[in-house]
């Protein structure tokens, strides 16, 4: 009966003294996979080579990048330095040299700061069939399926992955997530990056796959639908990335441009404008003339309220966020303070990198074009006639300009230049942000050009920024995106019921008040808890029968786990909420939880209800953040609870997943 002990500390069930298997204490090592390479043909490293790309790499890092030291210390960079250092003491090769930069980087918290594979590497990529043949997205924390690409026995979209080629979904989840580049500490984009990037190889779980665990020959996977009893599996052939990239999937296609990307609607006095990227530099269009016929309709049909959807996009041009200013600010504005350099010579450096533009300009620009700082920085001077140096110096406001209200859908793929749009309109129109926080940098990203550095020995090559492109607001949070006004959590239940809550909860739509718990939980119920068996990550499923009464201001549930043969266990908890709402209780005397109401909303039914709960909690030990989700929709009932430790992202550690008996 271990396993069922090691689940949810609110469940009233002990999790105390369980120590790590030695699988969870690998998982964000680095295994050696020199020999699971087989179609590759790996490129073997002497020591002296591989210390010469790591010394490259660093001299270029130290020499350019303006925020090598914005959210890590010194040390703590040159720790990371050092981990990537050991790599060069013994022969290497090119993906396990591959592995050890982009764990190193990721170390800078910059979002414009990543590794490319080598040409060798892409060639290989792009002509082997190497690609998950499914489109997945993270919702409570699952791996949740999107699309498949057909073959038999693939799993159906809803389903969860909870293993890949014999890895727990968790252990690799956590694994990749190391290498994954965000800004500052908007770590929610870790998850949301795994599952779609348009910057790399499609989404960062392909990109970083064969750097973790090797070239795929198939893939095994391991899934299941929320309700199942069992764990089924599947073993399917990899498809190559244009394939990969047909797939269905509710975003933007891969790597959209700003022409193709935009979409539209108008109804009755509300309008609806999607924005999927703002990148306008591969097909480029002139963004306030593009914009117009769409303004000047709002204008026309009296248009009072504009739902700005940026859910999708992370970022791009910034003549497209300077476009949009011009139809939505309430007078003359200024995009962005003067950009700031760490360096505007970079010896030998040149040799060995390239970037859009012309190359004297950028590695040898007329020192006149600058001003230093008091504090050793590079401010570059902005030129009034220059397009580039439209976004910091003031512009003028269309005599088309939208006047009415401003609510803007935003969520974790938002970065960069998207969060930067964000934040102006925030600070200077007072938008209602709808939906969830937007990961980037609100105060601005270290960006501006990217010079592409390659690493002559490995072929690698690593994306360094020059500048510091600071937003011209006055209210941002250091290392973060933009905080909502009105979170709204993305669940299952609506995944599943093809609902945009945060689209209805944007537009207005009414809604029954919420329920109460007593209300939420009453009657008998029948169903499943899955869990993560704390010692190997695995999945493990237990039929499960609940009885809910009121209980005071609340609710006891009274839980009925069926082990096996001859193993029934019950358990009854208590679920409590603060009179004013903003607290929840789960569970009684030293094993209560004690958490913050995040959200608490009704549906479109009478009894629906949304209730989403953070807090802090321990696992094995350790501290961790702590979620929980309860959504109750007609005759169905499901908790999810979630864990997060420091610098991960939030994975589920347990869920129910219930229906109402008559």
């Amino acid at each position: 009966m271990r396993r069922l002990i090691l689940c949810a500390v609110w469940l009233g069930l002990a999790a105390a003294g369980v120590s790590a298997s030695p699988a969870m204490a690998q998982a964000g090592g680095a295994p050696a996979i020199s020999q699971m390479v087989e179609a590759y043909r790996l490129v073997t490293l002497s020591a002296d080579q591989a210390r010469a790309d790591i010394a490259l790499l660093r001299r270029g890092l130290e020499t350019i990048h303006p925020g090598l030291y914005r959210y890590r210390t010194r040390a703590e960079i040159d720790a990371a330095f050092a981990e990537l250092e050991a790599t060069g003491q013994a022969p290497t090769t090119d993906i396990d040299l591959w592995r050890a930069v982009a764990l190193m980087l990721a170390q800078i918290r910059c979002d414009h700061t990543k590794p490319e594979m080598s040409n060798a590497l892409d060639r290989y990529r792009q002509t082997h069939a190497t690609s998950l043949p499914i489109r997945f997205k993270f919702i409570e924390g699952r791996m949740i399926v999107v699309s498949n690409d057909g073959q038999a026995g693939a799993p159906p979209p809803g389903a969860e992955i909870v293993g890949v080629n014999g890895t727990p979904a968790p252990v690799a989840i956590s694994t990749l997530a190391k290498a994954v580049a965000y800004d500052g500490v908007s770590d929610p984009s870790i998850l949301a990056k795994l599952s779609a990037d348009g910057d790399l190889l499609g989404d960062d779980f392909n990109e970083y796959w064969p750097a973790f665990y090797g070239f795929p020959t198939a893939w095994t996977l391991d899934w299941k639908r929320p309700a199942d009893l069992r764990v089924s599996r599947t073993t399917l052939a990899p498809i190559g990335f244009k394939a990969w990239a047909g797939l269905g999937w509710p975003g933007g296609v891969y790597r959209a441009e700003f022409y193709n990307a935009i979409r539209w609607r108008v109804a009755g006095k509300t309008a609806y404008l999607r924005i999927d990227t703002f990148v306008n530099y591969r097909n480029p269009v002139e963004a306030t003339a593009f914009l117009g016929g769409f303004f000047k309709t709002l204008k026309t049909q009296g248009v009072s309220h504009l739902i700005l959807d940026l859910r999708e996009n992370g970022g791009g041009s910034e003549d497209v966020s300077v476009a949009l200013g011009r139809y939505l600010m309430p007078g003359r504005f200024t995009w962005s303070k003067p950009v700031l350099l760490k360096a505007v010579r970079y010896g030998d450096l040149p040799a060995h990198m390239e970037s859009w533009g012309d190359r004297k300009a950028l590695f040898e620009p007329p020192m006149s074009n600058f001003t230093r700082t008091r504090d050793g920085w590079w401010a570059r001077r902005a030129a009034v006639d220059k397009d580039d140096d439209a976004s910091v110096v003031p512009q003028a406001v269309s005599p088309d300009r939208f006047k009415g209200q401003l609510t803007i859908l935003t969520g974790p793929r938002n970065g960069s230049g998207a969060t930067r749009t964000i934040a102006q309109f925030k600070d200077k129109l007072g938008a209602t942000l709808v939906g969830e926080e937007s990961s980037g940098s609100a105060e601005g990203p270290t960006a501006g050009h990217i010079f592409l550095l390659t690493l002559p020995n490995s072929g690698l090559k690593v994306r360094i920024p020059n500048a510091w492109n600071r937003t011209d607001i006055r209210h941002f949070e250091t290392g973060r995106g933009v905080a909502v006004d009105e979170l709204v959590t993305p669940t299952l239940a609506d995944f599943e019921a093809g609902i945009d809550r945060p689209f209805e909860v944007a537009k207005g739509a009414v809604t029954p008040p919420a329920p109460s718990l007593a209300e939420a939980f009453a009657g008998a119920w029948t169903g499943t808890l899955d869990y993560r068996d704390f010692g190997n990550d695995r999945r493990a499923v237990l039929p499960t029968q609940a009885i809910g009464a009121a209980q005071g201001d609340g609710a006891s549930v009274a839980f009925t786990f069926d082990d096996g043969p001859g193993k029934t266990v019950r358990s009854t908890v208590s679920w409590t909420l603060a009179p004013d709402g903003r607290t929840l209780t789960v569970g009684q005397g030293k094993d209560a939880e004690t958490m913050t109401v995040v959200e608490r909303r009704g549906g479109p039914k009478a009894g629906d209800l949304t209730l989403v709960a953070e807090g802090r909690g321990e696992e094995n030990g350790a501290a961790v953040a702590v979620r929980t989700i309860l959504t109750r929709r007609t005759g169905e009932l499901s908790i999810t609870r979630q864990t997060q430790a420091p610098g991960g992202p939030f994975l589920l550690r347990d869920a129910y997943r219930l229906a109402r008996q008559p």
